[in-house]
């Protein structure tokens, strides 16, 4: 007996599949014992979610007494919510072939149907950590996602409790029921392109683990140029303790970074949105510089008290949002769909925080302090010139990031 099954990928995740046992009788009960498993499990979703293809192959001579040889072979096409036009879900064909032997067992027939399927109770299957990750990756790979095998690796490691690399020293070992479940889930979500980061809950930031959730923008690999930028500022000005302002913190990576490499640094950071604080406290607390980093909660400089916090700053750091009104519609859809817009968006071109940082900026700094801030890859020149405009700045530097794009401007505040 030999079996064929095509399953679309969508019914794999889709959870409408419910298989209880599975048996391979080479007998004139095979044919029953097949269609009763279907019969017992009819799928309850449309046309378009599922496509089973099951071809049987046996001796006609074995067929069960009940059934007349002059009967046709048995079709079965499975209602689906009882809609008058019959979707073609399910196809029984059976079909003599003197060629092909009988085949007591069939191993592979529903391998597919085990991951990740809910429900399942197939002992013949066992889903080890590599079988996963392969499968993962390949999935990843065919819905266009983006890194596919480090998002496979980061999903599982997050599911069943292991680092990246626990993960190939423990490639044979099995992965129980619930943890699949909970795979499943997150497979189904990184195929629709959300951000991988906030289905795990962090992401990596300047070698630093740095919790995350939709509340707050998902750190950028880019954004490490302009934490690197300010930490060589701090050491090469060679003072004891250095005060640093990082505004539009978010979930607080580039003061956390600072603070984790500069020990002197004392740092205030301010967000205009609480949820996003509450992520940098819980990024301030794991990496245990609570002593260091100060949180306040307002719109830039507004909440920086004269007098009880600190009146000037050796470095302001920004990563603000920049992102204009054209560039947010072309936008990915793992950020347009996902990251919070108020965390992105900043006017018709772009510019409408950078001109409230630098108007304010030159009264915070001391003398020969610096103003460092993330722009958009074409917004060097325009961000140049608001600083020219304010006469407070000079030495004024574009820099590009590894994609050869403006990522970071510096400006040093003149002595007087």
């Amino acid at each position: 007996m030999e079996f064929t099954l095509d399953v679309s990928s969508h019914a794999f995740l889709s959870g409408d599949i419910r298989i209880s046992s599975l048996s391979y009788i080479n007998s004139t009960n095979s044919y029953v014992r097949i269609y009763k498993l279907f019969m017992q499990n009819k799928p309850n979703f449309g046309n378009d979610k599922m496509s089973i293809n099951l071809d049987v192959t046996y001796n006609y001579k074995n067929l069960p007494r009940w059934r007349s040889q002059k009967t046709k072979p048995i079709q079965t096409q499975f209602k689906a919510n009882k809609a008058k036009n019959k979707p073609n879900l399910t196809q029984f064909k059976a079909k003599t072939n003197p060629n092909k032997p009988n085949i007591e067992t069939a191993p592979k027939l529903f391998l597919a149907f085990t991951f990740p399927c809910p429900g399942y109770n197939l002992p013949m299957q066992i889903w080890t950590i590599q079988k996963l990750l392969n499968w993962t990756t390949e999935y990843l790979t065919g819905k266009g996602i983006e890194s596919p095998r480090l998002s496979a690796e980061l999903l599982l490691s997050h599911t069943v409790g292991l680092t990246r690399i626990e993960l190939y020293t423990k490639f044979d070992r099995p992965v129980p029921p619930e943890q699949l479940d909970r795979l499943r889930d997150l497979v189904k979500r990184a195929a629709q392109n959300e951000p991988i980061a906030y289905l795990v809950g962090r992401t990596e930031f300047y070698s630093l683990q740095i919790n995350v959730t939709p509340d707050c923008m998902v750190p950028r690999p880019e954004t490490e140029l302009l934490v690197e930028r300010a930490i060589e500022f701090l050491r090469e000005r060679r003072t004891r303790t250095q005060y640093v302002c990082d505004l539009c913190t978010g979930s607080g990576c580039i003061a956390v970074a600072i603070a984790e490499n500069f020990s002197d640094a004392r740092i205030i950071a301010t967000d205009i949105c609480d949820a996003a604080l509450a992520v940098a406290a819980g990024n301030i607390k794991k990496h245990q510089l609570s002593d260091r980093i100060n949180l306040l909660c307002g719109d830039l400089f507004d909440p920086v008290i004269s007098g009880l916090d600190v009146n000037e700053f050796d470095l302001i750091v920004s990563n603000p949002p920049y992102v204009s009104t054209a560039e947010y519609e072309k936008l990915d859809m793992n950020v347009k769909d996902y990251e919070p817009k108020k965390a992105l968006f900043a006017g018709v071109n772009g510019l409408d925080v950078y001109s409230r940082i630098i108007e304010k900026a030159g009264q915070f700094l001391k003398p020969y302090g610096a103003l460092m801030l993330e722009i958009g890859y074409a917004q060097g020149p325009a961000v140049k010139e608001l600083l020219e405009q304010t006469g407070d700045f000079r030495e004024i530097k574009i820099e590009k990031d590894f994609h050869n794009n403006d990522r970071i401007v510096t400006a040093k505040k003149l002595s007087t």
